[in-house]
């Protein structure tokens, strides 16, 4: 399949688009050290960062490579983001973050349901990867209840001075 920016996911409660510059206000707004407290990500309020993120993620659109996507509730509120990342014909790897106001209900799960379907319908592929920092139990529920099983740990920086404990989800497919 050909990503393209015409792509739409829809679930129950959201739809899934791809990010465009419309989104950096609300990226900068809701992209907080408390939502990343368990990603790999600094955010420092720096407006540019977010433009620079959007334009990296379109032309990785373009390369076929990731799609990075918005989520957005049926009256067009933000509500985070999600993507699907690095695909080749081996693998390619699920993430998600939501703003703080809509986590807990059950959407990070809905989010991954609606992408995994959207890889499944369109890819071929050896497996998907789904990364969680073994301290973040709502996020590591996600993978494990939908059939993924723990595959590898490693330590993946932080910041120069922190890092994160990765624990690498995988779920297989026979092709």
């Amino acid at each position: 399949m050909i990503l393209n920016k015409d792509i739409r996911i829809k679930t129950d409660r959201l739809v899934l688009q791809p990010v465009e510059e419309l989104y950096i206000d609300d990226i900068n707004t809701y992209f907080t050290a408390e939502v990343t407290r368990y990603m790999p990500f600094n955010p420092d309020g720096d407006r540019n960062n977010i433009f620079v993120f959007v334009k990296e993620s379109k032309k990785s659109l373009l390369k076929n490579t990731d799609l990075v996507m918005v989520a957005l509730d049926h009256h067009n509120n933000f509500t985070g983001c999600c993507g699907i990342h690095n695909i080749t014909e081996e693998s390619a790897e699920l993430g998600l973050w939501l703003k703080k106001g809509k986590q807990g209900i059950g959407l990070g799960t809905e989010i991954i349901v609606a992408l995994i379907e959207f890889l499944e319908s369109n890819f071929t592929f050896k497996y998907i990867v789904y990364p969680v920092d073994q301290e973040n139990i709502a996020s590591r529920k996600i993978p494990e209840k939908l059939g993924f099983t723990p595959f590898k740990k490693y330590q993946k920086n932080k910041s120069p001075s922190s890092f994160l404990n990765i624990i690498e989800y995988r779920k297989y497919y026979s092709v």
